[in-house]
């Protein structure tokens, strides 16, 4: 086995929360090293517009085995939209929200419903506000202040201009001020005007499932490792996959990370703190494979509750086609949403579930633009409207009618945490490594099952008030924010090591140099995008793991 010469701090994956961190850590004058799985981009090859390869192929998504265990049903896929390679996250749409404050505090806000573990965080918005903001300065997030009632507080604007609207919106908005809602332009991560040297949208369409060509949208390989390249005390290494925590046999502290690097040789990174970054699922697979004598279930685990609390958001889609052509393959996701719904509020209002969730209008059914991956959504992630058929002629008729014709309203909600919904490692199935598959045992809450009914009605009367004259709709057939690697939970946050894995700055409990980041920190998962939320919380801790690493 290879062993490296040691470095100051070693981050195991490079998306928001890792490449974030890795930056800023090289700023504070640390030697840091970044690790991971994926390749390191070729913008002549990955930067493209290729639908079969991006779109359909998935190109630059994890394809390993995942086992959903869902409601008595067992699934085997490449669930989570895991961004792969250096620098992500590449493939996502942009939503850039913070949480409002309640979403911190749902258990003081509407109490504990019966068979979850709904609980507060232990840090409020207030704590984490000019986190918020440092973080909207670093990614360029755009977007317009104070333009609905329900937006959290905040101290100024944002960094940049909103992005390009698209004819879809001006359908949506007046329809949704009509139903008694209050219709705004989500916050992006996508850049309205040219900063930093990236350029600024041009309205390709292509956002989710493709690396930005123009870098107007934000990936870490953008907004934060060049800065920590620049300082000469940031390297990375691609094609690496981490296998485990080294811990000493004699105290169980935690010294290096393993690995199986490209060539498949085994080696072994010892490093004076550790943070692991690499998605809220996976960061839990490692915990729990990171077995010693010391730490016979896995490090962090003493409590089990490594993997335990999985939230993905409940998800649903309602469509239309109109009469006119919407110039659907252009711009952005960033178009309309609503929060009428969201929060506590239709709970306060008689609905039979505490927390609602977000809508999101204006962009294709697919989610990202294309003829190609239009087509393939339909009787899949689109539900065909009624008479349309499953195959032949009549499909091909509507969907060449249909793909400049429409637009799609999404649901998105908070579920509940549950104990028993969780992360372990699968007892039969290994990954590409020989190691365990990753196995997520979910089910839905039945507060969840209700809040969707009632998200999706609603998403479907804003289509139809916007002037469809076809309209279809449906639930996710799997926990919704799946598809789009909303994994949240598996290394709570928290005061009690009874309860929780780690400290609010991701520090895990028993131990004195190893950080957990990202999604995973979470106690609850709100009814809104998580990436701003990571990279504020990824700030947050920098000063805590400069200093368990030797840093000022």
């Amino acid at each position: 086995m290879i062993v490296d010469d040691p470095v100051d701090v070693v981050v195991v994956g490079l998306g928001a929360a890792g490449g974030t961190l890795a930056a800023a850590l090289a700023a504070r004058g640390l030697q840091v090293l970044g690790l991971e799985a994926g390749p390191q981009l070729d913008p002549t090859t990955d930067y493209r517009d290729d639908e079969l390869e991006f779109a359909v192929d998935r190109r630059l998504c994890w394809q390993e085995p995942e086992v959903l265990e869902y409601e008595g049903s067992e699934l085997v896929a490449p669930w989570l939209a895991r961004n792969r390679g250096v620098g992500g996250p590449h493939v996502w749409s942009g939503f850039a929200y913070r949480f409002h404050p309640s979403d911190f505090r749902v258990a003081t806000e509407v109490g504990v419903p019966a068979d979850s573990s709904v609980a507060d965080w232990p840090i409020d918005y207030d704590v984490l506000e000019p986190w918020y903001e440092a973080a909207e300065e670093l990614v360029g997030v755009g977007g317009t202040a104070g333009n609905h009632p329900y937006e959290a507080p905040r101290r100024g604007p944002y960094p940049g201009p909103p992005v390009p609207r698209v004819p879809g919106a001006l359908r949506l908005e007046p329809a949704a001020r009509a139903l008694g809602w209050h219709p705004y332009q989500p916050p992006a991560a996508v850049l309205g005007a040219a900063r930093d040297g990236r350029r600024a949208c041009s309205k390709c369409g292509l956002c989710t499932n493709y690396a930005c060509h123009r870098g107007a949208k934000a990936s870490s390989d953008v907004f934060a490792l060049p800065a920590g390249y620049a300082t000469g005390r940031l390297r990375t290494r691609a094609r690496v996959l981490v296998t485990e925590v080294v811990c000493d046999p004699a105290d169980g502290r935690p010294v290096a990370v393993r690995y199986l690097g490209p060539d498949g040789v085994a080696g072994e990174q010892p490093a004076r703190a550790i943070v692991l970054a690499n998605n809220a699922t996976y960061v839990a697979k490692l915990l729990l494979q990171s077995r010693s004598a010391r730490h016979p279930r896995g490090i962090g685990n003493a409590s089990d509750q490594v993997g335990r609390h999985l939230t993905f958001h409940t998800g649903g889609v309602a469509w239309g086609v109109y009469d006119e052509q919407l110039f659907i393959d252009s711009g952005p996701a960033q178009q309309v949403a609503v929060d009428d719904l969201n929060e506590d509020r239709p709970w306060r209002a008689g609905a039979g579930f505490r927390r609602g969730g977000v809508l999101h209008g204006g962009m294709p059914v697919s989610f990202a633009g294309g003829p190609l991956t239009f087509a393939r959504s339909l009787g899949g992630v689109a539900p065909l409207p009624e008479g349309v058929p499953e195959y032949g002629p009549g499909l091909m008729d509507f969907a060449t009618y249909a793909y400049t014709r429409h637009q799609a309203v999404y649901v998105l909600g908070e579920d509940l945490p549950q104990a028993q919904n969780r992360v372990v490692l699968d007892p039969v199935r290994t990954d590409s490594a020989g190691l365990p598959a990753l196995r997520m045992v979910y089910r839905r809450h039945p507060e969840d099952v209700l809040q969707v009914d009632h998200l999706l009605d609603a998403a479907t009367r804003l289509v139809e008030q916007s002037g469809a004259h076809t309209v279809a709709s449906a639930a996710a057939p799997v926990p919704g924010g799946m598809f789009a690697g909303h994994a949240h939970g598996t290394t709570r946050m928290g005061r009690d090591a009874a309860t929780s894995v780690a400290d609010d700055t991701g520090l895990v409990h028993g131990t004195e140099n190893l950080f957990v980041a990202g999604a995973g920190l979470f106690v609850t998962g709100a009814g809104l995008n998580p990436m701003l939320t990571i990279t504020a919380l990824a700030l947050r801790a920098v000063d805590r793991i400069a200093a368990a690493a030797g840093g000022d």
